[in-house]
């Protein structure tokens, strides 16, 4: 039977009002974000909003969906944010498995000059006169290149497969499994739920990237989701005109707050989507032993 203490009570509130004071610091903003967008005008240039729409106002959301811009934006998002996280999860897959292998030779050699960069950084000036230095500015592969080689991916999925029964990998060996089928066959489903949990970490940070952009790319037609946003926050208005002259046809006011809201909610519409299906490979996130009898 349970016993419960005086201090195990006092204890148990405290930690339930700051979870609740907590949980209210991160809902309270979203909630009002939500609200503002939503409202209308006179509403918002009042300052009445709280964690409720007043006024109910689409307007803004009607802005960005049919602003070109801001679907081009949209779409350079996706698309970079898509390449990256492939070609960095593949890239540190590929590296880790080759440098677990007991028969690369100099691999020690190899390991240490892939730490280098994580203790001696060139830093951004560096970075940013060598991709002008090989004429990439303007160009995709300004915002793939520079971060297309996670180290810290390479060591953690290097440790993960050093970790994995030798055994399994000699008997996928007698049975003829060749190098990429033992990579794809064997050790990519062992290693899958700590490759998912960095396939979201990798995604979440480039859908969120906007400085590379600020660096490099001076063609509106390539800016990203989250560039877009900031000039949004910072002119309060889209670059094209077309859609606010359609609203303002239809006697729709949308304030500068509502397009500023809007635009937020848009942007982190898809990660919150996403999350709840990829959620389980955190919790699960332990390896499957398969050894051959």
């Amino acid at each position: 039977m349970h016993y419960r203490t005086a201090s195990g009570t006092a204890f148990q509130i405290v930690n339930y009002t700051l979870f609740t004071l907590f949980c209210a610091s991160i809902l309270v903003p979203f909630l009002n974000a939500i609200a503002i967008s939503l409202s209308s005008y006179q509403a918002v240039a009042m300052g009445r909003i709280g964690i409720w729409p007043e006024g109910w106002n689409f307007g803004a959301y009607y802005e960005l969906t049919h602003s070109l811009q801001f679907f081009r934006s949209f779409m350079n998002t996706a698309m970079l944010t898509l390449v990256n996280t492939t070609l960095v999860i593949l890239l540190a897959l590929a590296a880790a498995y080759a440098l677990s292998h007991k028969h690369l030779i100099g691999k020690r050699i190899v390991f240490s000059y892939l730490l280098i960069p994580m203790f001696f950084n060139g830093g951004l000036i560096p970075t940013y006169l060598l991709v002008n230095r090989i004429g990439l500015n303007d160009s995709y592969l300004a915002l793939i290149l520079p971060s297309i080689c996670s180290i810290f991916y390479i060591i953690v999925f290097k440790n993960a497969i050093d970790q994995l029964p030798k055994e399994l990998q000699e008997s996928a060996e007698i049975d003829g499994c060749g190098e990429g089928r033992m990579m794809v066959r064997i050790i990519l489903p062992l290693v899958l739920p700590m490759a998912m949990a960095f396939t979201v970490f990798s995604a979440v940070a480039y859908w969120n990237e906007w400085f590379g952009v600020l660096l490099y790319i001076r063609d509106k037609s390539m800016w990203t989701l989250q560039y877009q946003l900031r000039d949004i926050l910072i002119s309060s208005e889209l670059v094209d005109s077309k859609t606010r002259n359609l609203l303002a046809d239809r006697a729709v006011k949308v304030h500068p707050e509502n397009l500023k809201m809007a635009a937020l909610m848009i942007t982190i519409l898809p990660i919150v989507v996403i999350y709840p299906f990829v959620q389980t490979y955190f919790i699960h996130g332990q390896f499957v032993g398969a050894v051959k009898g």
